[in-house]
């Protein structure tokens, strides 16, 4: 286990899981990267490991093997791994789409956070990324808002439940990530709001991951300030 302790993070193949992979390696954690596809720029680091699993799997996620440590330090779980699921109008998105979008970004995150809460050692955090589209209504966008309004919930009862154990899920705002880049390609039919996304890419407006893994690490590191919910943006990191 890395000097800090572990961090177990899922969606690590790019975006957002991958820069708080590599941040919190370079902060002295050890990393446990869960996924279809391992990052190929970190296996040669000796505090990184990886599991394959396809979270959109129910066998796959409940046979999970955590690499607990048995020492009092930190373990972190951060279920980043999600999808935008099909866009349009919601009389057009069918039961595969929706089933899709609810397993990986509410069905699989909730089942790991179970599982880790039951075997992990005292000393735990549980993270999830969550979006400003829980709170505000997306035309085109409906299951995706659903999806994360529900597991904004999930991390308050969790809270609720578990006092004792800081439980947080962050809004990271618009990030430069290819979930980023599905939306700008989506038609306007799919997404009437697709312009504005495309404009602020144009201008430089995004926010970049490293930015909100920096925002992550620190929370991680000093458990405790913030609301269950918060947006990275606040977080002051100097």
């Amino acid at each position: 286990m890395g000097a800090k302790g572990q961090i177990i993070i899922t969606g690590v193949s790019s975006g957002i899981g991958l820069a708080i992979a590599k941040l919190a390696l370079e902060t002295g954690f050890s990393v446990q990267g869960i996924g279809r596809n391992e990052p190929k720029e970190l296996t040669s680091n000796p505090y990184w490991f990886f599991t394959t699993a396809d979270l959109s799997q129910e066998n796959e996620v409940e046979d999970i093997p955590f690499k607990l440590a048995a020492d009092p330090l930190p373990t972190v779980l951060i279920n980043n791994a999600g999808t935008l699921g099909a866009m349009g109008q919601a009389k057009t998105i069918d039961w595969n789409d929706t089933n899709e979008c609810m397993t990986l970004n509410v069905t699989a995150p909730m089942r790991l956070t179970a599982r880790f809460m039951s075997l992990s050692q005292e000393s735990k955090q549980v993270f999830f990324t969550g979006s400003g589209a829980a709170e505000y209504p997306i035309n085109g966008w409906s299951s995706y808002c659903a999806s994360k309004a529900a597991i904004h919930m999930y991390a308050e009862v969790l809270a609720q439940e578990n006092p004792s154990v800081p439980i947080h899920a962050f809004t990271p705002g618009k990030v430069d990530t290819p979930m980023q880049a599905q939306i700008r390609a989506a038609s306007k039919e799919d997404f009437p709001g697709v312009e504005h996304f495309r404009e602020e890419y144009a201008d430089g407006l995004l926010v970049k991951p490293e930015a909100v893994a920096k925002a992550v690490l620190h929370v991680v590191q000093n458990p405790g300030e913030q609301p269950v919910v918060f947006p990275t943006s606040q977080i002051t990191t100097v």
